[in-house]
C-alpha cells in the first residue's frame, strides 16, 4: 500500500479562519467552489457550501447522509442547476459553460450505478469519450479507450460483459470511462459504498496514483472516516447543508468536529503512524 503524508495548506473552520500550516502540492486552488445553494422544491439542501481542490490531490467530501455531499457534486458539473454560488476552474466560471464543455473539465463517477451492466467492458469506456465524439465513436475514442485499459491493467477484460464483473471490478473500469475523456477534475460519488475491504482500499489507491501521475484534481464523496485519513490530502466536512471545516485530513477530523457532523462521541488513536477513529459504544 502506497505510504504517503497528509498534507495541506492549513483548515478552514466554522467561521472562516485558517488553521495549521504545511505546504500543499499545488501553489493555488485549483477548483474554486463557493456559496452554492440548492433547494428540492422547498427544502435547502445547500446553503451557501463550497470547498477548493488542487491538483495532484485527493480532497474527500464527509459528512452524515443528508449533508448534501451528492448533490454538492452534481451542482458543480452541472448535473443539477445551482440556485446561487459559483464554481471556479483554473479561476474560470464555469456556470456559462455547456454540459458539453463541462463534461470535457469534470470526470464523474457516480453512486453504484446498474446501469449499462449488458454493455461490454470496452463499450462501457468508449461511452466516456461521447462528449469529444459528438456521438459518433471514431478511431481516435476506441484508441483512447484500450489505452485506458491498458494502463489499469483491465485489458484482458475489455470484451466481457459489465454485468458479469465484481463490484469492485465494475467500479475500476467506471474510472477508467471517467478518465477515458481527459478530464481535468475527477468527480466520484460514493465510489467504495457497498464493496468489500479489499476493494475499497484498491480503488482509493487508484485515486491516489492516478491524481499523481495524471495532474489530476480529485473530489470524492466517501464515508469512512479511516480511509479519510488513510488517503485523503484534504477533507471538507459538511453538515447541515454547510462546510463545517475544511483543510488538511488530520486537521479537519478532530473528536468535536466529528461529534457534531455524525452525533457521536469517537476517539482518534496513532496506531503504527497511522491515525484511526474508534467510535464510542452505547452499550
Amino acid at each position: 500500500m502506497e505510504k504517503k503524508n497528509v498534507i495541506g495548506n492549513g483548515t478552514k473552520t466554522e467561521n472562516g479562519n485558517e488553521n495549521g500550516s504545511g505546504i500543499g502540492m499545488g501553489t493555488a486552488n485549483d477548483l474554486e467552489v463557493s456559496g452554492i445553494k440548492f433547494h428540492y422544491g422547498k427544502r435547502e439542501i445547500l446553503k451557501g457550501t463550497g470547498f477548493c481542490a488542487r491538483r495532484g490531490e485527493v480532497c474527500l467530501l464527509l459528512g452524515a447522509n443528508g449533508a448534501g455531499k451528492s448533490t454538492l457534486l452534481k451542482c458543480i458539473n452541472g448535473l443539477l442547476k445551482a440556485s446561487d454560488g459559483t464554481v471556479k476552474w483554473l479561476g474560470q466560471d464555469t456556470k456559462p459553460l455547456s454540459l458539453r464543455e463541462k463534461a470535457k473539465i469534470f470526470g464523474y463517477v457516480p453512486q453504484n450505478t446498474q446501469a449499462g451492466l449488458s454493455l461490454t467492458v470496452m463499450e462501457t469506456v468508449i461511452s466516456g469519450r461521447l462528449p469529444f465524439s459528438g456521438g459518433k465513436t471514431g478511431k481516435e475514442d476506441v484508441e483512447k479507450s484500450a489505452q485506458v485499459l491498458e494502463q489499469f491493467g483491465l485489458s484482458d477484460y475489455a470484451f466481457r460483459q459489465m454485468g458479469q464483473l465484481s463490484g469492485g471490478e465494475r467500479q475500476r473500469i467506471l474510472i477508467a470511462r471517467a478518465l477515458a475523456g481527459d478530464p481535468q477534475v475527477l468527480l466520484l460519488d460514493e465510489p467504495t459504498s457497498s464493496l468489500d475491504l479489499r476493494y475499497q482500499y484498491e480503488v482509493m489507491e487508484l485515486l491516489v496514483k492516478v491524481s499523481r501521475e495524471k495532474n489530476l484534481a480529485v473530489a470524492a464523496v466517501i464515508h469512512d472516516l479511516n480511509l479519510a485519513l488513510d488517503f485523503a490530502d484534504r477533507v471538507a466536512l459538511l453538515h447541515d447543508g454547510h462546510v463545517l471545516a475544511e483543510g488538511a485530513t488530520k486537521e479537519v477530523i478532530t473528536p468535536e468536529r466529528i461529534e457534531k457532523a455524525y452525533g457521536i462521541r469517537a476517539a482518534i488513536h496513532n496506531l503504527e503512524d497511522r491515525w484511526i477513529v474508534l467510535p464510542e459504544k452505547s452499550l
